[in-house]
């Protein structure tokens, strides 16, 4: 019985990652620096994230492309999309094809900051955490189902400023039931009116 609860939450974790950080549909038929372009000018950071994630899917990049999307995704995850270690990823990745790129400089400083900051990260992760903290820390370094799994199994509700983030990646939306709760425990709060989880967990 156990092993079949374990096996219906990891199939509904997994269901919930397709549906939140699914890449955004790109128009196959656009080049590859418009999508780079559009990506670039979306206020979204998640959005442009998913949106060169969608890009770099294609076969047919030629390396220039190739190497424009990892740099600019990496830049991308490093900052403001939260996912230190797939900034790693991008930038090791683009170094290797283009270590000569005119990016390239640009690209080593921006690995050596990411790596200081997934090193900083795990190593902070070792202390005994309350769940706000702990999820902070995983959001930052990319693990985004794992950090929004648990918050929805406690029960309680992110702090405002995480909510923000949540809704802005697509874990968060408005509710259709009026009586839907984004969280079991504690004080309702203004922010969290409204919203509830975009995907179901069923235990």
């Amino acid at each position: 019985m156990r092993r079949l609860q374990t096996s219906t939450l990891l199939a509904a974790a997994l269901f919930l990652a397709a549906c939140a950080t699914a890449p955004d549909p790109v128009d196959p038929g656009l080049p590859p620096e418009t999508v780079i372009a559009q990506a670039l000018s979306e206020q979204n950071p998640y959005t442009a994230e998913r949106q060169l994630s969608g890009l770099l899917n294609r076969d047919t990049l030629t390396t220039e492309q190739k190497v424009q999307a990892l740099y600019h995704r990496g830049s991308l995850r490093r900052q403001s999309a939260d996912n230190r270690r797939g900034a790693v990823e991008d930038f090791e990745a683009m170094l290797a094809l283009a270590p000569d790129h005119a990016l390239a400089a640009n690209a080593r400083t921006e690995l050596d900051y990411a790596r200081t900051d997934v090193e900083r990260i795990e190593t902070s992760m070792n202390r005994f955490l309350n769940l706000p903290d702990w999820f902070d820390g995983m959001w930052v370094l990319g693990e985004h189902e794992a950090a929004v799994a648990r918050f929805r199994d406690s029960g309680l509700a992110p702090t405002p400023e995480q909510v923000e983030k949540l809704v802005a990646a697509g874990y968060v939306c408005d509710a259709d039931d009026p009586d839907a709760r984004l969280h079991t425990y504690g004080d309702d709060r203004d922010d969290l009116k409204g919203l509830d989880w975009c995907a179901a967990l069923t235990g």
